[in-house]
């Protein structure tokens, strides 16, 4: 490669890996925002009910797959239910917020003083743990049902 084209791979290269700020946190300012991101957990939640009971009333519950998905779908429904009760108590009716003491520690602060409000939010807040495990769920039943469907074609495919 000529020198020409070294500069040329060092100034894509450069572009493409320097840092720059990620923009990837959505503050929720003024009621627009939070409603809007509301509506979305609704929707969702909904889909993920709707996602069941399709999965029942089609018979697809009796794959492997499919049951995997279904329990994707339900910790969905639990990490939206528990997003949405932590949005309409922190960006909504504004009980709680969040209040940094140092840069190790934080303190969930109820406007009536309430610590059993508070522990429930920070459980609320912890929403991983619904939301990893259905990403999960959802990945491995996805994969089994594109397993099945190999094995399927493969079976076909030897018959002939």
């Amino acid at each position: 490669m000529n020198r020409t084209g070294c500069l040329i791979c060092l100034a894509l290269a450069w572009g493409l890996l320097r840092p720059a700020p990620v923009l990837a946190i959505q503050l929720h300012t003024g009621n627009a925002g939070i409603i809007a991101h509301q509506i979305g957990h609704l929707f969702f939640l909904f889909a993920m009910v709707a996602l069941m009971f399709t999965i029942n009333s089609q018979g697809l519950i009796r794959q492997k797959g499919w049951r995997q998905i279904q329990l994707g779908a339900l910790f969905f429904i639990f990490w939206n239910l528990a997003t949405l009760i932590a949005h309409f108590l922190d960006n909504q009716i504004e009980v709680v917020r969040i209040e940094t003491l140092s840069i190790t520690q934080l303190a969930v602060v109820t406007q009536p003083d309430s610590q059993l409000l508070a522990v429930i939010y920070y459980f609320l807040k912890m929403d991983h743990l619904w939301c990893v495990p259905a990403m999960i769920f959802l990945f491995m039943g996805l994969n089994s049902l594109l397993k099945a469907q190999w094995q399927r074609s493969e079976g076909k495919g030897a018959g002939q």
